[in-house]
């Protein structure tokens, strides 16, 4: 091998790199979070089971949710329940993987199953179980993907922002008390000072919820909104959770009802982001959950480390730098740990700056086709 033919060798993987970092188009990111989304419900819609063992009076058939929500088929069934989501998100803009009965799978590499410890897997790249052991409001001790972003991309504060449905989202977002911007719980949001913002903040707290550090997903949809229009960030999480939580409750009914505003909510921002030139074909959106639960009716309602069927969960991807669509089929599991390095690979950098341990980006999503 002659001098010129050693060093073309060498420098083929940096041409090759920066040939695709060349060709990438996303200069924004967004992840979004439903909290404790079971894959039953979004791949396979109203859960039967679950409807017959909460129907105590006449027929099945009879009940407003079967009329509403049934079909003969998984696809039919979830396309009822979450239709922008399946018919125009997944079908024209994005892929999904987790649906295991089409050899997909997507998994936590935390064996903890609930909430803390999922959310800063996702943000992180890494478990810490043997660290992040509770849902207890403490600072979280390992950096986050938003700030290091921020920090890659020179960012000032309000162009990185976290707005989540749960208060403790203040503690799991940043490492840095104030690194970015994290409006959580019932908080106000006093960025932006107008009729709309103030209501919305009053709002809030006098149509609470029922559970204490959480907020409808009504007002923390619409806050995110507003910063969107207002600061036009290139880093946002919009962590929702209402699916968690009416899930505890055993309230099935609402958690579907949640899907269903989800999905809608999902379709408010992906008309802002397609009419606005900042973001129409420039973002790429990655679409979690912090954990699954129970499959059956005696534990779908929970989740942790004594149900074994919460560590399967989803993940579906929005970017003008994948040509995927539709349902993975066949293909390698999808850690919840590489969701991190997979939103830095879309802007071009390498997560494991942050951190040499995390989860590897997803190449699948990540190749720029």
């Amino acid at each position: 091998m002659n001098r010129k033919t050693c060093l073309l060798f060498f420098l083929l993987p940096f041409f090759l790199l920066t040939a695709v970092a060349a060709q990438s188009k996303t200069e924004n990111v967004i992840l979004i979070t439903l909290d404790g989304a079971r894959t039953q419900e979004i791949f396979g819609g109203l859960d039967l089971e679950i409807l017959k063992a909460k129907t105590t009076r006449g027929k099945i058939e009879d009940t407003e949710l079967y009329k509403k929500y049934w079909a003969a088929t998984p696809e039919e069934r979830r396309s009822k329940l979450m239709p922008f989501f399946w018919n125009t998100l997944m079908k024209e803009h994005g892929s999904i993987a987790g649906n295991r009965s089409l050899g997909s799978a997507v998994m936590t590499t935390n064996k903890m199953w609930f909430s803390y410890p999922g959310y800063s897997e996702i943000l992180t790249g890494q478990a810490h179980d043997d660290v992040i052991k509770s849902n207890d409001k403490k600072r979280n001790p390992y950096p986050s993907v938003l700030e290091f972003l921020k920090h890659k991309l020179k960012l000032n504060k309000t162009q990185v922002a976290l707005f989540g449905s749960w208060d403790v989202f203040n503690w799991i977002g940043e490492h840095e008390e104030g690194a970015i911007t994290i409006n959580a719980g019932h908080e106000p949001y006093d960025l932006i000072n107008t009729p709309e913002i103030r209501v919305l903040s009053q709002l809030q707290n006098e149509r609470l919820s029922p559970w204490g550090g959480v907020r409808f997903d009504y007002f923390t949809v619409k806050l995110a909104l507003a910063h969107l229009q207002k600061f036009k960030p290139r880093v946002l999480h919009l962590a929702l959770g209402e699916t968690d939580d009416w899930a505890h409750e055993g309230a099935y009914a609402h958690v579907l009802s949640a899907l269903e505003r989800n999905d809608r909510q999902l379709k408010e921002l992906w008309d802002y982001l397609q009419n606005t030139p900042k973001y129409k074909g420039k973002t790429s959106i990655l679409i979690t959950v912090d954990h699954g639960r129970g499959k059956t009716i005696k534990d779908w309602t929970d989740h942790g480390e004594r149900v074994p069927e919460a560590q399967y969960i989803w993940m579906a991807f929005i970017s003008p730098d994948s040509s995927l669509r539709g349902e993975w089929k066949n293909a390698e599991t999808v850690y919840q740990n590489q969701a991190a390095a997979t939103l830095c690979r879309w802007l071009k950098f390498d997560y494991s700056e942050n951190n040499a341990q995390a989860g590897k980006s997803i190449a699948a999503v990540t190749n720029h086709q």
